[in-house]
């Protein structure tokens, strides 16, 4: 995992220079509450492998990732799935994140679709409300290298 954090450099995706953390100051719990940065031009010799995304304004969003629904290709093949394809259902198809989203988002209309950079394309969900957006993944922009 790729963050922001003391001699990394990084480069956000919204930014043309290399970041890296020079001190961290804490408060008296030792919880982070300031980031002093340096930011360098990105050039060929400093360009770091990590990038970052930044959001500033944010609003706490569930996100909603799903996976293959049925375990097996054929779940209707008796000889596949001889107990029917009710008892093939992947208990693990859908996987619920926490996650920062620009506060610009919040009480946008159901099925409303995003782009969540480098992830993929979300639509707000209809369990969304006033006070929690939830963003259900409807195109992945990553393969995952274990699908069969």
């Amino acid at each position: 995992k790729q963050n922001l954090r003391p001699e990394k450099a990084v480069v956000s995706t919204q930014s043309t220079g290399v970041a890296t953390v020079v001190e961290v100051k804490k408060d008296v719990s030792g919880k982070p509450i300031e980031l002093r940065v340096n930011i360098e031009k990105l050039d060929d010799k400093n360009k770091p492998r990590a990038f970052i995304q930044w959001v500033s304004d944010y609003t706490i969003a569930e996100v909603r990732n799903y996976t293959r629904l049925f375990n097996h290709r054929s779940p209707e093949d008796p000889e596949e799935v001889p107990g029917g394809f009710l008892s093939d259902v992947n208990p693990d198809s859908l996987k619920k994140h926490c996650a920062h989203v620009e506060s610009r988002v919040r009480n946008t209309p159901v099925y409303t679709s995003y782009q969540f950079e480098r992830i993929g394309y979300y639509t707000v969900d209809q369990d969304s409300t006033e006070t929690k957006m939830v963003f259900n993944n409807t195109v992945s922009l990553r393969e995952d290298s274990g699908k069969s």
